[in-house]
């Protein structure tokens, strides 16, 4: 009986903090983007997941992968509609070529 409970105390402590990093990563939290030559980026996943009703595969293995800086993201690319501009291209949301929207996504 002692032992039983020594060994569930063990997983407790093993799996809180698991489970707790499982859910700062679901929804994804917010990513920080350092572009050369512009401002930060910050991308928050709440914003764009729950705010406008979206699932994460939505954007999750068609527009972007699931790890950070896996794939190189830039304006020229974003213009020709790949990564945010598959959506930021005027018609769903906002257009990445339209410079009066740059601090919407860019700040110090």
């Amino acid at each position: 009986m002692k032992k039983n409970r020594i060994v569930l105390g063990i997983l407790l402590c093993l799996l809180l903090p698991i489970s707790a990093i499982a859910q700062l990563l679901v929804g994804g939290g917010n990513i920080h983007y350092n572009p050369k030559g512009a401002e930060p980026v910050i991308f928050n996943h709440e914003k764009h997941v729950a705010a406008n009703g979206r699932k994460c595969s939505a954007c999750h293995f068609g527009i972007f992968l699931m790890e950070k800086e896996s794939l190189k993201m830039n304006m020229s690319k974003m213009s020709k509609g790949d990564f945010c501009g598959a959506c930021h291209n005027g018609k769903t949301a906002f257009d990445v070529e339209d410079r009066t929207q740059c601090n919407r996504c860019h700040h110090k």
